[in-house]
């Protein structure tokens, strides 16, 4: 290593890069260490991509802890990265049930429309319509949020780490 640093963080995912980070932001010398190279091939924050949502059935401390994720995920877009790497392409749920409660989705589908959230719920005609490629019946109820999407985790790494490196 041949320097010094108040911190050292071991692990280059994304749990440590946003540490490290945040750290550096706070003031901290910071040293990362990982087998390399950041984004590493075999680690599990670095594959094609990551679910964004909100969708947590009744846990709404997860769900607000998701919801400021998301936040940041698209505060990051306009800031930190050179191109959008968060998309928000929405999230389908789908049941063979109809949804009732206490059921994952159902329980999901309400904490949801409590915050305020717009979503679209789907019966088994509109899930037809909408997706003309699945078999007719399969599903029969189900929504889209549409304030979700998905992350390209392995370049998201790639530009925290090279956010990293230009912080010091």
């Amino acid at each position: 290593m041949g320097q010094h640093a108040d911190v050292l963080v071991v692990g280059g995912g994304v749990f440590g890069m946003t540490a490290a980070l945040e750290l550096r932001r706070r003031g901290h010398s910071v040293t990362v260490l990982d087998p390399g190279p950041i984004p590493h091939p075999l680690a599990s924050s670095t594959d094609i991509s990551k679910i964004v949502r909100m969708d947590y059935g009744t846990d709404a401390f997860y769900l607000a802890l998701a919801a400021r994720a998301r936040d940041g995920w698209l505060a990051w877009n306009q800031a930190l990265f050179a191109a959008p790497l968060y998309h928000e392409v929405g999230v389908l749920f789908l049941n063979s049930m109809p949804m009732s409660p206490h059921s994952y989705e159902y329980e999901s589908y309400q904490r949801l429309l409590d915050r305020g959230y717009d979503l679209e719920r789907l019966n088994d005609d509109a899930l037809a319509r909408r997706f003309p490629a699945w078999r007719p019946g399969v599903y029969v109820d189900g929504y889209v949020n549409p304030r979700a999407g998905y992350v390209e985790s392995g370049r998201v790494l790639a530009e925290l780490a090279r956010a990293a490196t230009k912080a010091g």
